[in-house]
C-alpha cells in the first residue's frame, strides 16, 4: 500500500463528526476545512472538507486532488470525491468515487437496522451497526475505534491508536502547540496533530516506503483569527518574555 501510493486512499478517508465547534442546527453556515498536501516538501495537491448540519446529524463533503510529477512527467494522479451522512457518531450513508491513477473505485453504503451495508468494486457485504471512517479530525471518536472504513476501497481496517504527548508543529509561519497521536495498522503508519487548546486537527504525516512522507498541513488562511492563531501568538510572546 505504501509503495504503490495507495496509502493516499487511507488519507482520503476523512469524514466524521468534527472535534471543532459543532454546527448547532440546520441552516447554520457550513464549516470548511482546507489542507495543503505535500510529498516530503513538494506540494502535490489539496484536500477540502465542507461540514454542514442537516438537523438530524452532519453532512460532510470531501474533495481531494493530487498530482505527482517526475522530470515534468505526471507519475501519479488522484481524484477523490466523497459525501457522508453521520448521526450520533455513527456513519449513516456514504457515496464515494475515486480515480487513482486511472483505476476507478466506487463505494456506497447505508445503515439498515442493526447493520451497515456496503457496496464496493468487490461486491456487497454487511458490517456492524455503528461504523466509522478515518476520523482524523475528531481525536476523541478516533481513539475509541479499533476498525475504520476506507472510503476509497470500502475495506474495514483494524487499527491501533496511541497518544504521543505534546509537541509543536509549524503551520505556515506559526509554531502551534499540539497533541500528537499515532495510528497504525497493516501498511499504515500515520502521525496526527491536534491544536492543544481547541482540539482542531492541523496536521498529518504518513510514512511511506523508501523513507518518503506524505504530509497534510492545515491551510494558514484557515487559522487567521482562530484559537490556533491566538494560542500560537500567546505561546510566542511567552517564549520571548523568558
Amino acid at each position: 500500500m505504501r509503495s504503490r501510493f495507495s496509502l493516499f486512499a487511507l488519507v482520503a478517508s476523512l469524514a466524521v463528526m468534527p472535534a471543532v465547534p459543532a454546527l448547532a442546527a440546520a441552516g447554520d453556515p457550513a464549516r470548511k476545512l482546507n489542507f495543503d498536501v505535500f510529498l516530503d516538501d513538494r506540494a502535490i495537491g489539496y484536500q477540502r472538507f465542507v461540514l454542514a448540519s442537516t438537523g438530524e446529524g452532519m453532512r460532510i463533503e470531501t474533495r481531494a486532488e493530487f498530482e505527482v510529477n517526475l522530470l515534468r512527467i505526471t507519475a501519479f494522479e488522484y481524484d477523490h470525491r466523497n459525501t457522508e451522512l453521520w448521526r450520533d457518531g455513527c456513519l449513516q450513508a456514504i457515496d464515494a468515487r475515486t480515480d487513482s491513477n486511472g483505476k476507478q473505485y466506487a463505494v456506497s453504503g447505508k445503515a439498515r437496522g442493526a447493520a451497515f451495508v456496503i457496496a464496493t468494486n468487490e461486491g456487497e457485504r454487511r458490517l456492524g451497526g455503528c461504523v466509522a471512517s478515518f476520523a482524523y479530525w475528531d481525536s476523541q471518536l478516533l481513539t475509541q475505534r479499533r476498525e475504520l472504513l476506507n472510503s476509497q476501497t470500502g475495506e474495514y481496517v483494524p487499527v491501533r491508536i496511541d497518544s504521543l504527548g505534546r509537541d509543536r508543529i509549524r503551520i505556515g509561519e506559526r509554531e502551534v502547540p499540539v497533541e500528537r497521536y499515532s495510528l497504525k495498522g497493516k501498511e499504515i503508519d500515520i502521525t496526527l496533530a491536534y491544536e492543544a487548546g481547541s482540539g482542531e486537527w492541523v496536521a498529518l504525516d504518513s510514512r511511506l516506503d523508501g523513507g518518503r512522507t506524505l504530509r497534510y498541513r492545515r491551510s494558514p488562511a484557515d487559522l487567521v483569527g482562530s484559537s490556533v492563531a491566538q494560542l500560537a501568538r500567546a505561546s510566542t510572546e511567552q517564549e520571548r518574555a523568558r
